[in-house]
């Protein structure tokens, strides 16, 4: 394994994004995730803008970012046995956000019923 390859995402403000239905991602915010990658010897590679589902009212977009980096012959063998863990890792941890993800929506979706209840029992009684 020559490179090894870290993808980050940059998000724009979910205030601006859920306020006023559009957001923007600084410049400033941008450039640092790239000079702190830099400093620790990643090389950006790749960028692409992405809509997310934010909230399950609203899109935000994203940048998601592919930094690559060489690895050190001497932690190339090592690092390529780790290879296959890392994807097991990280499918787990993909696994327990969607499960977290899913339990949101179930939340969201009962408080509305809970609150439509109430509200209509308000107007019953007037």
């Amino acid at each position: 394994m020559e490179y090894e390859y870290k993808v980050i995402d940059v998000a724009d403000g979910a205030i601006s994004s859920l306020l006023l239905g559009e957001g923007r991602i600084e410049t400033a915010v941008l450039q640092a995730y790239i000079n702190a990658m830099a400093s620790e010897g990643w090389r950006m590679v790749f960028m692409e803008k992405v809509m997310q589902r934010h909230l399950v009212i609203s899109d935000r977009e994203t940048l998601m970012i592919t930094f690559e980096r060489r690895v050190p012959e001497s932690e190339r063998e090592a690092r390529a046995a780790r290879c296959i863990d890392d994807v097991i890792r990280a499918e787990d941890e993909a696994k327990k956000n969607g499960r977290w993800a899913a339990a949101g929506a179930v939340g969201l979706v009962a408080g509305s019923a809970v609150a439509g209840t109430l509200v209509e029992n308000l107007f019953r009684e007037e």
